[in-house]
């Protein structure tokens, strides 16, 4: 993703070379970002995701002076549907300005047993005491901020992983021929907008075993009663992935005996001048990327507004412009930092695009209009989609947008 995300990588959910922003019509729901809500909020480090399991165990979201905000937005406090408590986070560290600059929003659980918390989290206790600075979530209360986590939207799907579009590129049904998707990748409607823990796996398992047994089917039919269509579907298939397997060996043989000065996007073109042209190249695209993700943040994040997502798709625009010029100049060769540039412009586009034109709030997509604008229900998610199904509430939601 190209959000502050809490591994710090960034992954393309559209075809990196597709210059329109209708996607062909295979992508959709991609507003519907939904933010961990605690993940830890140290400058300069990547976030690290604080498990919701503190919350269930008890920890209390503070603000500076102590005081527990969490049900300030909602009766459940800390144990309220994951997009309510993100946004809880999120405005209560916009305080922040009001404290000197000093930050706003904790995660609280030092009223439990020591011994007993660093035995229930031990992956949390690791990576706080590791640190240069170590920490102690057992004594002291933890910064906190929301973070980029999974996107329920993306390439959409039937029931058995067929990718659905709108192109004409099919086979006249609305299928796209011999492809498929699952796991994150792919908006399969189970999600609705807002994804409930742990059922990505789930629908990954399903999804995908689902696609390895159409796929199976395909390939390893005997042939005894297929039609024409059948026969010929299956040879396609077939002949379609002995070429991707070909063209795989190859490119791993070329880079196994390719020299580390022009090893594409392990390494740099060679000459020391290429080398400098692409030193500087990797320098700009990471400038561009810090100022996307910063971009993204801003006016794409937890709560989102019309004006801001306008801004957004501007400023995005020129974005992957320039990105694409960066890769088109590389002619193949540029390091991993424009790849992973290209695709957070395109995946970030895609993503401001779609919240742009979707003025309901719901999930975790959730949007504070400009004033004097009026909702047009026309855009709502119940309209995108029969299964699609939201797990909000009015009042919840104009208590927080009063907040807002």
């Amino acid at each position: 993703m190209s959000f502050n995300t809490h591994d710090g990588q960034t992954t393309p959910l559209i075809h990196p070379n597709n210059n329109n922003n209708n996607n062909n019509g295979i992508v959709s729901d991609l507003e519907y970002v939904q933010f961990h809500p605690t993940s830890l909020f140290l400058p300069n480090e990547a976030r690290f995701l604080l498990t919701e399991a503190l919350r269930g165990e008890g920890a209390i979201l503070r603000d500076l002076d102590g005081r527990a905000f969490a049900k300030d937005y909602h009766p459940n406090g800390e144990l309220a549907p994951r997009d309510i408590v993100a946004r809880a986070v999120f405005m209560e560290s916009q305080k922040s300005t009001d404290h000197g600059g000093r930050h706003n929003a904790y995660l609280d659980i030092t009223h439990r047993d020591s011994k007993w918390l660093k035995d229930r989290f031990p992956t949390i206790q690791a990576h706080l005491s590791s640190r240069d600075a170590p920490m102690d979530f057992t004594k002291e209360r933890i910064p906190v901020i929301p973070a980029a986590h999974y996107t329920c939207g993306g390439v959409t799907t039937d029931l058995n992983g067929c990718v659905v579009g709108e192109s004409g590129r099919g086979d006249g049904a609305g299928w796209y021929r011999n492809l498929y998707a699952a796991g994150e990748a792919a908006r399969t409607g189970l999600h609705g907008g807002n994804r409930l823990a742990s059922t990505s796996l789930l629908e990954g398992l399903v999804y995908g075993a689902s696609v390895g047994e159409m796929v199976a089917g395909v390939v390893a039919g005997d042939g005894a009663g297929d039609d024409d269509a059948t026969s010929e579907g299956r040879e396609k298939v077939m002949e379609t992935m002995h070429r991707a397997r070909h063209s795989i060996e190859h490119r791993l043989v070329m880079e196994q005996h390719r020299p580390p000065s022009e090893s594409g996007l392990n390494g740099h073109r060679g000459g020391s001048g290429a080398g400098a042209a692409d030193e500087r190249t990797s320098r700009e695209a990471t400038d561009v990327l810090a100022h996307l993700k910063s971009l993204m943040w801003d006016n794409v994040g937890v709560v989102r507004t019309p004006s801001k997502l306008g801004l957004a798709v501007s400023e995005l625009s020129a974005i992957r412009d320039e990105a694409d010029r960066l890769w088109a100049d590389s002619d193949g060769a540029a390091g991993w930092e424009v790849a992973a540039l290209r695709d957070a412009a395109h995946s970030g586009l895609a993503v401001a695009d779609a919240a742009l034109a979707n003025r309901v709030s719901g999930g975790a997509h959730y949007v504070v209009l400009d004033e004097g604008e009026e909702r047009d229900g026309s855009a709502s998610i119940k309209s995108r989609g029969e299964s699609k199904e939201q797990d909000s509430d009015d009042d919840e939601d104009d208590l927080v947008a009063v907040r807002a």
